[in-house]
């Protein structure tokens, strides 16, 4: 028994000496790249001339024969003055929607353009941390109870 003490107490001595060699850590990356947006181009918008014709009781013959002499149908649209007051709205709505349609498109431009950057940067920081990681690491200090070897 006590020569199995003797020898376990030698093994850890041996084992306590031993250097432990360092090892290299290996680091990959690889940048990360923001997909591209690819949107259509918009159908730029051409608006028809519109010709309003308002007809009273008092010019309504007038216009039926005008209408007769260009050579057009003759067939009225009406529409009360409440109801042009609603296409009048409708076409402000309209504006204020596509203003806002806009911004809205402004800020996904703002959007791509900081994440780019931001990726970019994050890139670059990883490029430089994988330099750093790829220098030769310097020699290990010898230890004293090297030395006597």
């Amino acid at each position: 028994m006590q020569k199995l003490l003797i020898a376990s107490a030698l093994g850890f001595g041996l084992v306590a000496c031993s250097s432990v060699p360092v090892q290299r850590i290996e680091i990959s990356t690889t940048p990360v790249e923001k997909p591209k947006l690819t949107l259509p181009q918009a159908d730029q918008l051409f608006q028809r001339p519109l010709e309003w014709v308002i007809i009273t009781p008092d010019n309504v013959e007038e216009v039926f024969e005008k209408i007769q002499t260009l050579g057009r149908p003759l067939v009225v649209f009406g529409i009360t003055d409440k109801g042009y007051e609603n296409i009048a709205l409708n076409l402000s709505d309209l504006r204020a929607y596509l203003q806002q349609q806009k911004a809205i498109i402004a800020a996904y431009e703002n959007y791509y353009q900081q994440s780019e950057k931001a990726i970019e940067e994050a890139n670059n920081r990883l490029d430089k941390a994988e330099e750093e990681a790829n220098k030769e690491l310097p020699e290990p200090e010898k230890k004293a109870w090297e030395v006597w070897k």
